[in-house]
């Protein structure tokens, strides 16, 4: 008996890294603190939030590339207008995206056969986050 521990196949390997379902918790959390930081007016925060979901989009592209399609669409078509938003700190523009995300998101989870997974924005702003813009130094 070897003292080396078993190698892993790469099917039993990809089966342990997390699929969407267990990134959607976080994704959802930054989109909602990304909201919130752009109501405030922190533009800062709220494209951080968004890059940071953006980057668990595309890991969850890795991890579970038959979603590749939709998550790569739901992006280019969502997402990067939210960045657009974001860049010219128009929160109007902003909300109006938000909300078709939303709907698109949802639509996205009746097309994987989920249709009882409905996202909403939560009511109120994160209680972790002080999402005061702070002052450029």
């Amino acid at each position: 008996m070897s003292d080396k521990p078993e190698r892993l196949e790469n099917d039993v390997l990809t089966s342990l890294q997390p699929g969407l379902a267990r990134l959607m918790p976080e994704i959802g959390a930054r989109m909602w603190k990304g909201y919130y930081a752009a109501e405030a007016g922190n533009w800062p925060l709220a494209r951080w939030q968004l890059k940071e979901m953006t980057k668990l989009f595309r890991l969850g592209n890795i991890t579970r590339p038959k979603y590749e399609s939709d998550v790569d669409g739901y992006i280019h078509d969502d997402i990067d207008p939210l960045m657009e938003a974001i860049a010219a700190e128009d929160f109007a523009a902003f909300k109006l995206h938000f909300g078709e995300a939303v709907d698109a998101a949802n639509e996205f989870h009746r097309r994987w056969k989920k249709p009882w997974i409905i996202w909403k924005l939560p009511s109120t702003p994160p209680p972790d986050l002080d999402l005061t813009p702070v002052a450029a130094e």
